[in-house]
């Protein structure tokens, strides 16, 4: 026990000072690149500090969540060269301690890391979603984004519009080109600005269009339905809608609408289930990628680890600077094989279970005889 709580300790220390170096060298130089609009936003945001605290407080859970296997295994470096640059490594192995015994810590460690990252990619990351949809450009969200057309698989109604606005889910001038079976009235319908509203007892989760232009008079057309559904509520049908505006239901949702990889990227995983059988996401291959991909995450985070201790604890240990350039060589190697699987996925070469999966099946093998000294 001695020993675990010695190289626990000295691996704590290593993390929170390998993840506060790089946390800060990171946001030093991105507040550097965009000191003008912190400083401009300021006035509004409560005071400079207030503002890069809050900007890059939530940016410090994010990533926590991309680095944290990563430094999860330099940490481990980190600590075990600390016992063979002053030679307690030597003596812990004269005194019949075995290697194994050594890097139980670092293991169980790195187990630790791998499950509370894995906690903050389901629970916490989905709750501050949308305090990482912004950037340094656009600190209070109203800056208007050119909008690209999007399809509604489930209603096969194309999304059209000129811009969108982030701070208020807005979207500028939308046009929308309905399909044949609706079109009977008019072919699209144009409005002033659309508006993205949750279900309610009123009406489904959809877009409230006002200032509806095209069809003209549209408070007197019936609403439109497709399978005996209603689609677009107009004023005849829906009392609550005011003079000139309709409503659209939609399952695709705001930011699925205007294309934010915020939605997928911080989503939990039985959101990312539920996107995936909703047909009018139409999701492509990276959503249930990434949905394998969560699972998969704590294990390849606990082999990078164990890729990378016999390098220190192995019986042809080297020195403390050639075992860290190693380890750097296979933390490359790793994340190249990950990444490389994952882009196989998302070019539909083998499926996105196969993409997620493939790196726990190809570098499996290679962490067991790396580690296989360890156990001798």
């Amino acid at each position: 026990m001695l020993i675990d709580r010695y190289i626990t300790r000295a691996q704590i220390n290593s993390f929170l000072i390998v993840f506060v170096s790089l946390a800060g060298l990171t946001f030093v130089v991105d507040a550097f690149n965009n000191i003008e609009e912190f400083i401009a936003h300021a006035p509004e945001g409560g005071g400079l500090w207030r503002v890069l605290g809050r900007y890059y407080g939530f940016r410090l859970i994010s990533f926590f969540d991309a680095t944290s296997g990563v430094i999860a295994l330099a940490s481990a470096m980190f600590a075990l060269s600390w016992l063979e640059r002053h030679n307690e490594l030597t003596a812990l192995l004269a005194a019949g301690v075995t290697r194994w015994r050594i890097a139980r810590p670092a293991i169980v460690f790195a187990g630790v890391v791998a499950l509370v990252a894995a906690t903050n990619r389901e629970v916490v990351l989905p709750q501050i979603r949308h305090a990482l949809e912004g950037n340094a450009q656009d600190l209070s969200g109203d800056a208007w984004q050119p909008f690209e057309a999007r399809y509604d698989h489930r209603t096969e109604i194309l999304f059209r519009g000129k811009q969108w606005r982030r701070s208020d889910g807005v979207i500028q001038e939308p046009s929308l080109l309905l399909p044949p079976s609706m079109a009977g009235v008019s072919a699209q319908v144009n409005a002033a600005e659309a508006r993205w509203l949750p279900a309610d007892a009123s009406h489904p989760a959809g877009y409230l269009l006002v200032g509806v232009s095209e069809p003209a008079a549209i408070d007197g057309i019936p609403s439109l339905t497709l399978g005996g559904v209603t689609v677009i509520h107009t004023r005849q049908d829906s009392e609550w809608l005011a003079p000139g505006s309709c409503f659209v239901a939609s399952d695709v949702s705001f930011e699925q609408l205007i294309g934010s990889s915020n939605w997928s990227l911080y989503s939990s995983t039985p959101d990312l289930v539920r996107a995936i059988g909703n047909p009018a996401i139409g999701v492509t291959a990276d959503v249930p990628l990434r949905a394998h991909a969560r699972l998969v995450q704590p294990i390849l985070d606990l082999s990078l680890t164990i890729l990378g201790l016999p390098l220190v604890v192995g019986p042809s240990r080297k020195g403390v600077f050639v075992a860290v350039g190693l380890s750097v060589a296979l933390t490359a190697l790793f994340l190249l094989t990950t990444l490389g699987c994952h882009a196989l996925a998302t070019s539909y070469v083998v499926s996105p279970s196969l993409g997620a999966w493939l790196p726990v099946l190809l570098l499996t093998p290679l962490t067991a005889w790396q580690a296989q000294p360890m156990w001798q």
